[in-house]
C-alpha cells in the first residue's frame, strides 16, 4: 500500500512555506503520532493504577482506623472504672493476646486481620480461611493465652523491680484474662483447644461456667453470651456429634495439646495466687 503524497505547494507573494527537514516524511510522522497516543494511554493507565493503589491504601487505612478507634474507645471505657493508667495497660495486654493469635496464624500461612476491640467485651482477630487442621486450629487458639501470659509476666517484672502495685495489679489481671480465655467453652480460645483433646469437655465447660456465675454472682452480659453460645456445642458433644476431622488426630497429638493446655492453665492459676492484689479504682 502506497502512501499518496499531496501536491507540493507553491509560494505566492506574501506567503512563506518552511522547507521540509531532512528525513521528515509520513512514516516518522505516523510514528510520532503513535508515540504521543501511547504516552497518553500510559498516562491514563498510570492514573488508574494510582487510583487503585490509593483505594487499597484507603481500605487498609480504614481497617487501621477501625482497630485504632476500638483500641482508644476501650481505653476510655475501662478508664471509667480503673483510671486511665491501668486502662491503657489492660488494653495493651488484650492487644498482645490477640497479636499472638495473628502471629501464629500468619506463620502457618493463614491470613489474619488486625485486632478489633469491643469496649467491655475484649477484642477479636478474624482468621480466614479457617484452618483445615485441628492441630493448627488448636495452636492458633493456644497462642493467644501463651503470648498474653508473656505480657503479664512483663508487668510482673516491672512491679517486682519498682514495687508499684499498679503493675502487680496489671500482672494479676493479665493472668486472669488469659486463664479466663482458656475456659473450655465457645467462642473462647479454650473451647477451640479442647476440641482437639475431647469435644466432651465442652459439657464440663458449660457446667463450670454456670456454677461460677451462680457462686460469684457474675451475671454480666459477657457471661450470658458465653453461656448461650456454649449450649449448642455442649448438646452436640453430649450426642456425640463433632467434626470428623478430630478423629484423625493420633494419641501423641492429643497428648501434646492437652499438656500445653493444662500446663498453661495451671501456671496461670498459680501466677494469679502469687500476684493477687486489689485492682486500682
Amino acid at each position: 500500500m502506497h502512501e499518496i503524497q499531496p501536491n507540493p505547494q507553491s509560494a505566492t507573494e506574501g506567503e512563506y512555506i518552511p522547507p521540509e527537514r531532512p528525513g521528515s516524511n509520513g512514516r516518522w510522522k505516523g510514528l510520532g503520532a503513535g508515540a504521543v497516543g501511547l504516552g497518553i494511554l500510559l498516562a491514563k493507565f498510570k492514573s488508574l493504577l494510582l487510583v487503585l493503589l490509593n483505594l487499597k491504601w484507603f481500605l487498609v487505612g480504614g481497617k487501621i482506623f477501625l482497630s485504632s478507634f476500638g483500641f482508644f474507645a476501650s481505653v476510655w471505657f475501662y478508664a471509667l472504672f480503673w483510671g486511665w493508667k491501668f486502662a491503657v495497660i489492660f488494653v495493651v495486654l488484650i492487644l498482645i493476646h490477640e497479636l499472638g493469635h495473628a502471629a501464629v496464624a500468619r506463620f502457618s500461612g493463614i491470613s489474619a486481620s488486625l485486632p478489633y476491640f469491643l469496649p467491655g467485651l475484649g477484642a477479636f482477630t478474624k482468621i480466614a480461611p479457617h484452618p483445615v487442621s485441628p492441630v493448627a486450629d488448636a495452636s492458633i487458639a493456644l497462642a493467644g493465652p501463651l503470648v498474653g501470659t508473656l505480657g503479664a509476666l512483663a508487668c510482673y517484672a516491672v512491679g517486682e523491680t519498682t514495687g508499684a502495685q499498679l503493675w502487680m495489679a496489671a500482672a494479676y489481671t493479665g493472668f486472669f484474662l488469659n486463664l479466663f480465655n482458656l475456659a473450655p467453652v465457645s467462642p473462647l480460645d479454650g473451647g477451640r483447644v479442647v476440641a482437639a483433646v475431647s469435644p466432651r469437655m465442652w459439657i464440663f465447660g458449660l457446667v463450670a461456667l454456670i456454677v461460677a456465675a451462680i457462686a460469684f454472682h457474675f451475671w454480666n452480659p459477657l457471661m450470658l453470651i458465653l453461656i448461650l453460645f456454649s449450649i449448642p456445642q455442649a448438646i452436640a458433644a453430649w450426642q456425640g456429634r463433632h467434626d470428623p476431622a478430630f478423629d484423625a488426630l493420633n494419641d501423641t497429638q492429643r497428648a501434646t495439646i492437652a499438656v500445653g493446655y493444662f500446663g498453661l492453665a495451671g501456671f496461670l492459676f498459680a501466677a494469679m495466687l502469687a500476684t493477687r492484689v486489689t485492682v486500682p479504682h
